[in-house]
């Protein structure tokens, strides 16, 4: 799996005002300041490291939440087929004409009303999306029957905690009023409900020293 990091004028025509919001977006990845934008593409790159060491290459992967695609083009690289789900896909698919990913299949669709079968996936990706369902069991029940007996879900949270809380000051980020949980609690939740976790990175220290986002890798307990 190739981390693929697609050119800023690329995204930069990509973005949608009407689909952006007050946190991590599109625009995130291409924003003015070098050092917010290259902070916020190393989880995607570290994504990618984890996914390296424990996804099987030839199966089938979800992009849960998948949003902009701004993943897409990597997980496209490292698996068979890929398949996306987010209730706007608008962006996704410009994405997926643009690099021409073939395999990548994009479904506009609420979870609740959509089901991909059972063990359909060998991976699924939720990255910074499971901390906006107030309810955490609907969303989680899904991804499990989703993923088949030996696959890998993998995560990426952020910490909420006060170092993550004062660089939204600096940057001039507000907090979504739709960020219910942070790392730590989705994680436990995870752990209290079928998923036992395997291995685990922190952004942007690799160690869990004051970790902006936690970087994890889980299987079905």
């Amino acid at each position: 799996m190739r981390y693929v990091k697609p050119p800023l004028a690329l995204l930069r025509g990509l973005i949608d005002r009407n689909t952006q919001s007050a946190d991590i977006a599109l625009d995130v990845y291409c924003a003015p300041n070098p050092f917010l934008r290259e902070f916020f593409w190393a989880r995607l790159w570290m994504l990618t490291l984890l996914m390296r060491r424990l996804a099987r290459r030839d199966g089938r992967c979800l992009d849960f939440g998948g949003g902009s695609g701004i993943f897409m083009p990597s997980l496209s690289s490292g698996f068979q087929r890929v398949d996306l789900i987010d209730l706007n896909t608008s962006q996704a698919e410009q994405m997926r004409e643009r690099y021409q990913l073939d395999n990548v299949q994009i479904t506009n669709a609420n979870i609740k009303d959509f089901d991909f079968g059972p063990g359909a996936f060998n991976a699924i990706v939720a990255a910074d999306v499971l901390e906006h369902f107030e309810d955490l069991s609907f969303p989680v029940e899904r991804i499990r029957h989703w993923l088949d007996a030996e696959g890998t879900l993998f995560t990426s949270l952020p910490s909420e905690n006060l170092a993550y809380r004062l660089l939204r000051v600096v940057f001039g980020k507000k907090k979504p009023h739709d960020h219910y949980h942070a790392a730590w609690q989705v994680e436990k939740f995870l752990g209290e409900h079928g998923f036992r976790k395997v291995f685990g990175l922190y952004h942007p220290l690799f160690l869990p020293l004051f970790p902006l986002f936690r970087i994890s890798a889980w299987r079905k307990a």
